[in-house]
């Protein structure tokens, strides 16, 4: 992506050049002076010191001009340091509260999407991840089974068995196994 960060200026620029009358309703007697109204009245350039720096106490938050020597250079650091490890508590706090905010929003936005723990004895389907890393399987048997549930562990994940009660060696996760359905012999029909 090309940047365009002197686009709007130049573009200004030239529809001035149109009008050079018009240039002295645009520029400032202080812009092209290069001081700013505070520093012509003052003598002293202004410091750009937004409320919450003072709140929060950061670099801008500690008088540097009243800094003369090396101890008070380190009082002044140790200021900045005690109060970034308050900085940071308060920070870290607001991260977790917000992050479970997240989270019951997820939560409750899609409670809906979310299904409970599937009994044993289900008849499932299991999802065969391995198909993912490997090309030229877009027809491949994603889903394999069915298999029946022996038993949900601690973690969430499933032990599953093939029909005749045979258990497989490995586990599968809640979101590898779906519930299957069964549609009913020729016969039911």
């Amino acid at each position: 992506m090309v940047e365009r960060g002197h686009a709007p200026l130049k573009a200004a620029l030239v529809k001035l050049r149109e009008s050079l009358a018009e240039l002295s309703k645009v520029l400032t007697v202080g812009a092209v002076r290069g001081s700013h109204l505070y520093q012509a009245h003052n003598g002293l350039l202004p410091r750009a010191a937004l409320p919450i720096d003072l709140d929060v106490e950061s670099f801008l938050g500690v008088d540097w001009e009243e800094v003369r020597d090396t101890s008070d250079l380190l009082v002044a650091r140790s200021k900045q340091l005690e109060r970034s490890e308050d900085s940071r508590r308060v920070a870290y706090d607001r991260m977790m509260k917000s992050r479970a905010e997240a989270i019951r929003y997820w939560q409750d936005r899609n409670s809906d999407r979310l299904r409970g723990s599937l009994l044993p004895g289900t008849l499932v389907l299991a999802y065969n991840r391995s198909l993912e890393v490997q090309w030229g399987q877009l027809f491949a048997h994603k889903w394999n089974g069915p298999y029946r549930i022996v038993k949900q562990i601690e973690g969430g994940s499933y032990v599953l068995s093939e029909l005749d009660g045979t258990e497989l060696k490995r586990r599968f996760a809640a979101d590898q196994v779906k519930r299957y359905f069964p549609r009913g012999g020729i016969t039911d029909q």
